[in-house]
């Protein structure tokens, strides 16, 4: 079942969003990778969104049909955050990577070369290993501000936040942002990697803290992609809510060096982007909302939206709705947020962090969520369950599928994407 909606110069086929998991307490910062044997995982976060959580984990997710089925595998300990980690799917079948947050300074003493671990997915996903301490960062400009609350795996303000780009065979460009000693807002610099990602060496500085001066925030929650062109561009987060666009710079040669920040349409969290067979390039994000953004020029100097909370509410029936709060639009002061985003009666119901892949030439998976208490956890004995969400064809599950106990879940969504 899908419909068939035409944006300007596309085609897009868009099936009925369906469960992939559900489980209780949190549920939450998806993320959808594929391995180079085929087989596909999906993670999600399984801790609050805090610096000074006292355990964190991610939930594992398995596919081996393309998507048309779904297994519950395994919880990892170690892990923030389900997205944003940087991840390199290699040739031997194998998912490796630094973890996303925890990163300490190696040697102690000083804050510009960092230690982090280093994890390894393999066998289709049915077996992971992590490498303690494996991963470094090196060479950054700076001293890194230490984080305010010191904890088991909070030390600096520091995140390699995004995807690695293969510029070159075996040479891996990718995002990390971090707060410098001294600046009120986020630098992201440009790293790069010859070793598979265990050794992340400083190569550029993309964005500072003052290069969008109108941002609430700095660039901190950057994304990058490869053009037809083989040029790169990067965007990235700088605020929340629906006037705080996403900033945007290109790089023409492999990620020295970079173009003054501009402004992108879309809006506001965590951008994720690929670029497809046909040259399309499919941007998403949000908060308030989810969209989709496309761009067919080749440089995405275009770009044009397709609102997927909209058609996920119009398509599912109503205990699945998405609600994005009670005014739609981002809070305006600490309190606010704490009343939009921890409210039980109407709370902000999806962090608006997603994650796209494309599975094959020109067909996108999406992946988002959905918490019926907002920042809240879902009560294991609640009967409206927290739900990550993405898109896809195929029939329902059996009645047998989930455990009574798991209250999250997943929904996987099918977006096939046509030129005009």
């Amino acid at each position: 079942m899908f419909q068939e909606i035409r944006v300007p110069g596309l085609y897009l086929r868009m099936h009925k969003p369906r469960v992939v998991a559900e489980g209780a307490g949190f549920c939450w910062y998806p993320d959808i990778l594929q391995f180079s044997t085929g087989e596909l995982m999906v993670t999600h976060s399984l801790n609050p969104d805090s610096g000074t959580a006292l355990l964190t984990a991610q939930a594992v997710w398995l596919s081996q049909d393309g998507g048309e089925s779904w297994r519950y595998q395994y919880d990892v300990p170690g892990f923030h955050c389900g997205g944003g980690e940087t991840r390199i799917s290699l040739p031997d079948g194998s998912i490796v990577g630094p973890n996303y947050a925890g990163a300490r300074p190696d040697p102690p003493g000083q804050w510009r070369s960092f230690s982090t671990h280093y994890w390894r997915f393999d066998k289709g996903g049915q077996r992971h290993t992590m490498e303690a301490w494996g991963a470094r960062i090196e060479g950054l400009p700076r001293d890194v501000e230490p984080t305010s609350v010191q904890s088991r795996w909070a030390h600096a303000k520091i995140s390699l936040f995004g995807t690695a780009v293969e510029v070159a065979p075996g040479r891996y460009v990718t995002t990390c942002c971090m707060n410098y000693q001294g600046d009120k807002r986020e630098t992201t610099e440009a790293l790069v990697s010859e070793d598979e990602g265990r050794t992340w060496r400083y190569l550029s500085t993309i964005a500072g803290p003052d290069a969008v001066a109108d941002a609430k925030e700095g660039w901190d929650e950057p994304c990058m992609v490869a053009l037809a062109n083989g040029d790169l561009m990067c965007v990235s987060r700088v605020g929340g809510g629906r006037e705080q666009l996403l900033a945007r710079a290109y790089s023409s040669d492999g990620g020295k060096s970079w173009t003054a920040s501009d402004r992108l349409p879309a809006w506001s969290v965590s951008p994720n982007m690929v670029r497809l067979h046909n040259d399309v390039i499919a941007l998403s994000s949000g908060r308030p909302g989810i969209f989709l953004w496309f761009s067919t020029d080749g440089r995405g100097e275009h770009w044009e939206p397709f609102d997927v909370l909209a058609y996920h509410n119009t398509i599912l029936d109503k205990p699945h709705h998405i609600s994005t709060g009670p005014t739609g639009l981002e809070p305006t002061s600490t309190a606010q947020y704490f009343v939009d985003h921890f409210h039980y009666d109407d709370p902000w119901q999806t962090t608006s962090y997603t994650a796209l892949l494309e599975v094959s030439p020109n067909r996108l998976f999406l992946v988002y969520d959905r918490m019926p208490y907002g920042w809240m956890p879902v009560p294991t004995d609640a009967e409206i369950r927290s739900r990550i969400l993405s898109y896809y064809p195929e029939r329902d599950f059996s009645p047998d599928s989930f455990v009574l106990a798991e209250r999250g879940r997943i929904y996987l969504l099918e977006i096939e994407v046509e030129r005009e």
